[in-house]
């Protein structure tokens, strides 16, 4: 890994989902049934691109390009990002205040409650 591609607080996040992903995925395929990719800023610029499928086979997150496509594209920095997994960081009022961007389908942007629950439900205890 390059320096420009150094570690994110979110890639934990990122590697929790997997881990929830691999016990409730099909369930939450399911019930979600939506592509997500989340572009992480660091420092005023997208440092990773990370794709969340919640629609196909089983479920999967893993780094993708920005010419990823996605049903639905949120732009957040990374420690907005862990603010919203964690529930400290009420999704609307992010987007109201433009501390996370959304392109394509605002609606699939709801569900990620599910996605915050499920972060949740695989590390109570983690330190994030």
């Amino acid at each position: 890994i390059s320096g420009a591609m150094a570690a994110l607080k979110s890639d934990k996040i990122f590697a929790l989902m997997q881990t929830g992903l691999k016990a409730q995925g099909p369930e939450l395929v399911k019930k979600i049934k939506a592509v997500f990719r989340f572009d992480i800023v660091k420092k005023g610029k997208v440092a990773k691109y990370w794709l969340v499928d919640l629609k196909n086979g089983t479920g999967k997150v893993e780094e993708a390009l920005k010419t990823t496509k996605a049903e639905c594209c949120i732009k957040v920095s990374d420690a907005n990002f862990i603010k919203l997994m964690r529930g400290k960081l009420n999704p609307m009022m992010a987007y109201s205040t433009g501390a996370v961007k959304i392109k394509g389908n605002m609606m699939l942007a709801m569900k990620l409650q599910k996605l915050t629950k499920l972060v949740m439900k695989a590390a109570p205890q983690a330190k994030l």
